[in-house]
């Protein structure tokens, strides 16, 4: 018997669009967009909410048409957040195991992602996402899984991403009052990342660039994971004239050269750029990126696309379907872990059966 598939919603809401991707999730088969719907938005500036009327008119009218689609009520929504209030920093966390060593088991690596992800804030701040970089035991550094290895100490290193605490809730209200429910919100960097980014790429360094009408998230990957991000509150709609000689083009490529090569000197390293957003149409920008930050700059393109979509909405659209497609990946282990917890009792049943009978 099919067991049903897992519909998710990817909602995209930013200053110039509001855009809605439904990806259905099936286990054993790869993920399929469904739909995907764009509509204008009002109500928003610079990924906040500025008019909540407004904002959830927008978004309503993009989810009932997405609804039309897929001839289903959208659900497990999840929504982009970006903005100025969206932070990262570094935390560390470490356990101690024994004096004399000792292995490291899956529960000291809980405990000690749990040290790692306990940080002071302030009350009118959230954590929205813990990633974690890297381990290491004892005096020997960046080891990506300890398990089963001898320590007498287990350290963790994490990225935290922090955001304003109002921020999310007039998300969250946004969606509420077009009459829809949003099971989380995910920073658009990761969401972008999900979407287009090659595996290889993330392990090697990327800038990830989205240049949209009034915000520029640059989003720094290295060793696979998101490291470092900056949001500049400026965009397509502050740009007047030819890019060359556009002052406010030239701030926001100054401020992601420069936070690239402290990212450089300090983190990682960065092999190319990958730009996406509004920005992404307009012509000669990647060869006046490439110029300007002195190496390779990519197109975005969702990757590895199936199902019902435009090769145009594979680039428009890259936050909506990456937000769906990265919410599928937090689906994946608790797939995988039923179906562990299926195996061990099947194993058991036949070790029971083998020793009495």
């Amino acid at each position: 018997m099919m067991k049903k598939p897992l519909i998710i919603t990817g909602l995209d809401i930013s200053s110039s669009k509001i855009s809605a991707a439904a990806l259905e999730l099936m286990e054993g088969r790869p993920s399929t967009i469904l739909a995907y719907e764009t509509q204008p938005s009002r109500g928003i500036s610079r990924g906040a909410v500025t008019d909540i009327d407004e904002a959830s008119k927008s978004a309503g009218r993009v989810l009932a048409r997405l609804a039309e689609r897929i001839s289903r009520y959208p659900d497990n929504i999840y929504a982009n957040i970006s903005g100025e209030t969206i932070k990262g920093e570094r935390s560390r966390g470490m356990i101690p195991l024994s004096s004399r060593g000792r292995e490291v088991t899956k529960s000291d690596i809980a405990r000690c992602i749990n040290a790692a992800g306990t940080i002071r804030l302030t009350f009118d701040r959230d954590i929205i996402h813990k990633i974690v970089l890297n381990f290491s035991i004892d005096d020997q550094p960046a080891i990506k899984n300890p398990l089963g290895l001898y320590a007498s100490r287990l350290f963790c290193e994490m990225y935290m991403i922090t955001v304003n605490l109002n921020h999310i809730q007039n998300i969250y209200k946004c969606v509420n009052n077009a009459g829809y429910d949003i099971k989380d919100v995910i920073y658009s960097g990761l969401a972008d990342g999900a979407g287009i980014l090659e595996e290889a790429w993330k392990e090697e360094g990327v800038a990830l660039l989205n240049m949209g009408a009034s915000l520029t998230e640059c989003s720094m990957f290295c060793g696979g994971n998101l490291r470092s991000l900056d949001v500049i509150p400026l965009g397509a709609g502050d740009i007047k004239g030819a890019l060359k000689e556009s002052p406010v083009f030239n701030d926001i490529v100054s401020r992601i050269k420069g936070g690239i090569e402290e990212f450089i000197k300090k983190d990682g390293d960065i092999k190319c750029a990958v730009l996406t957003g509004g920005f992404v149409f307009t012509e000669g920008v990647v060869d006046i990126l490439e110029e300007k930050l002195s190496f390779p700059v990519k197109m975005g393109v969702v990757r590895n696309v199936q199902g019902n979509i435009l090769s145009v909405d594979s680039i428009r659209g890259a936050t909506a379907i990456g937000l769906a497609r990265y919410a599928a990946g937090q689906y994946q282990p608790k797939i995988m872990h039923a179906k562990n917890l299926a195996q061990n009792l099947s194993n058991k049943v036949v070790e029971i059966f083998n020793n009495y009978f």
